[in-house]
C-alpha cells in the first residue's frame, strides 16, 4: 500500500540514512548532555564535601560547573528541538485557518533552521579565531576557550539540521511517534 502526502514521508516505511544518522548523532548528544549533568552533580558535591567537611575548597569546581552547564544545554538542544520541546509562541498559528497550520509551521521551522545555522556560523568563526590566537579563559584553571565555544557550534548546527528536518518533513514526527 503506497500512501502519499505528509502522512507518509518515507517510502517503504524506513527513514533514509541521513535521518537515521541525524537521530543517532542527536541521541549521542543527549547522552553527552546527561553525562555533563552527572559531572556537574559530582563536581558540586565534591566542592561541598571539600569546603565544609575537609575545610579545603576546590579551585576548579565553579568553572567546571559553568563549562559543563554550557555543554549540557547545547547538547540537549537538538533533541528538544526534534521532539517539539522548544518554546513556541503559537498565537499567530492559532489565528490562522487550520489548512495553513502545516505550511506556516514549515516556514517557521525553516526560519529556525536559518537562525540556528547563522548563529552556528558566527560561533564557528569565533571558535576558529580563538584557536588561531590560542585564547584561554581567564580562570583559576585556564583552558583553551575554543574547547568551550566548540560545543555551541556543535549544538547550534545540529539544532539547525533538526529545524530543517521539521521544515522539510512536517508529518514525520507524528508518524514516528505513532509507530513507537
Amino acid at each position: 500500500m503506497n500512501q502519499t502526502g505528509p502522512a507518509a514521508p518515507y517510502e517503504q516505511g524506513r527513514p533514509p540514512f541521513v535521518i537515521v544518522a541525524l537521530d543517532r548523532v542527536t541521541g549521542a548528544a543527549l547522552w553527552i548532555s546527561m553525562a555533563a549533568l552527572a559531572a556537574i552533580f559530582l563536581a558540586d558535591n565534591t566542592e561541598v564535601v571539600s569546603r565544609y567537611a575537609l575545610n579545603s575548597p576546590t579551585r576548579w569546581s565553579a568553572e567546571f560547573v559553568s563549562y559543563f552547564l554550557l555543554v549540557a544545554t547545547f547538547t540537549a538542544l537538538p533533541r528538544l528541538t526534534r521532539d517539539g520541546g522548544r518554546v513556541a509562541v503559537t498565537v499567530i498559528l492559532e489565528k490562522l485557518p487550520s489548512r495553513l497550520h502545516v505550511p506556516s509551521g514549515m516556514v517557521i521551522a525553516a526560519l529556525g533552521a536559518l537562525i540556528c545555522a547563522t548563529l552556528a556560523w558566527i560561533a564557528a568563526e569565533e571558535t576558529f579565531r580563538q584557536i588561531s590566537r590560542d585564547i584561554r579563559v581567564m580562570a583559576a584553571v585556564p583552558i583553551p576557550k575554543a574547547l568551550v565555544s566548540a560545543w555551541m557550534v556543535f549544538g547550534l548546527a545540529l539544532t539547525s539540521l533538526q529545524f530543517l528536518r521539521i521544515a522539510l518533513l512536517p508529518g514525520e514526527r507524528q508518524n514516528s511517534e505513532t509507530k513507537k
